[in-house]
């Protein structure tokens, strides 16, 4: 896989698909993100392709944890605290 890589991206439809293997998750909006974990360090990347690990020096730490190298994640990062999102916290 390369690095970095584009983002899944959500699209609206009509109707929700249905069917065995489908999930679904709420959709927060934060920074899309991908995590890349090799044998030797972690790396985040933001959809723009721009390395973003020192702003998120806590995801980047989580993600050392369980994960096996070669792993990649897609995903979006947010800032929870005290229950609910925290969308007036700087970076």
């Amino acid at each position: 896989m390369e690095f970095p890589i584009r983002v899944a991206l959500a699209r609206a439809v009509p109707v929700l698909p249905r069917g065995p293997g489908r999930w679904y998750e709420p959709r927060f909006d934060g920074h899309r993100m991908v995590l890349r974990l090799t044998e030797d360090s972690v790396a985040l990347y933001a959809r723009s392709g721009r390395i973003v690990t020192s702003h998120w020096t806590d995801l980047a730490t989580a993600g050392t944890h369980g994960l096996a190298p070669g792993t990649g994640l897609d995903g979006e990062a947010v800032i929870w605290k005290d229950g609910k999102l925290d969308f007036s916290r700087r970076l």
